[in-house]
């Protein structure tokens, strides 16, 4: 089974205007998406090494969303299999370890870029 992990977020109909040049973001969720893959292969288990290294991210913004979408497609005998990834003599399933830390650390300071960049953006930094 495949790993996919993605964060979304709509945005306020003001952005619709277009008077928000939404390319500014892209740096910083490409940025971000890097950290993201960097810290998912950081804490995953390593046997022969091929599942930490399939993790890749997609970047995209329109008018009204953002996203990032992780994944994990590692495939070995024709299978995916990184779902089924787990320490030894535990039955957590990693990628719940790395959703887990995409929701309470990362996440966030994705954020509070984006906050950033969009301020600096309106006032013409």
């Amino acid at each position: 089974m495949k790993v996919k992990l993605g964060v979304t977020r709509a945005l306020s109909p003001v952005f619709e205007t277009g008077t928000v040049d939404l390319s500014v973001l892209l740096p910083v969720l490409e940025q971000h998406a890097a950290a993201m893959v960097d810290d998912a292969r950081e804490g995953w288990p390593v046997d022969t090494g091929i599942s930490r290294d399939a993790w890749e991210a997609d970047v995209a913004a329109t008018e009204t969303t953002l996203m990032i979408s992780l994944s994990n497609d590692a495939q070995q005998r024709g299978r995916t299999y990184a779902a089924y990834v787990h320490r030894a003599r535990s039955r957590r399933l990693v990628y719940t370890e790395v959703q887990e830390r995409l929701t309470l650390n990362l996440i966030p300071e994705l954020q509070a870029d984006i906050a950033v960049a969009l301020a600096e953006n309106l006032r013409g930094a």
